[in-house]
């Protein structure tokens, strides 16, 4: 049994053994004041889908690389190119038109419901 020893002024200091056993409560308590692990947990569960989708967009291009690059070195260097051609134009390209479309739908909504609310 793990006891403590009673120093000649009254008080008692704990032994090796529950020092041991408080250390990774102190650490544990060390790490919720820094970080919420609860809210940490959600903001990661409602990220996966983007993590994934873009780590699945990034895999489809590493795979389509390498199974050119058994044809040959030409063949590789145009799948190449052409890969990150389509991610910088085709991509961009397709973003900002959505972000576009976003914003212009947005106003419009907003500009038929002041109109609506002036009648």
């Amino acid at each position: 049994m793990a006891a403590s020893i009673i120093i000649s002024d009254g008080t008692a200091t704990p032994n090796d053994n529950e020092r041991q056993n408080t250390e990774p409560q102190m650490e544990k308590q060390r790490w919720n004041k820094i970080l919420d692990i609860e809210e940490a947990k959600h903001q990661l569960m409602f990220s996966l889908p983007m993590i994934f989708t873009n780590l699945f967009y990034y895999l489809i291009t590493l795979v389509s690389v390498m199974l050119v690059g058994h044809l040959g070195d030409l063949q590789l260097a145009g799948a190449t190119l052409a890969n990150s051609w389509f991610s910088v134009t085709g991509i961009a390209v397709m973003v900002s038109n959505l972000l576009f479309l976003h914003y212009y739908v947005l106003f419009m909504y907003n500009g038929i419901k002041q109109l609506q609310h002036d009648m």
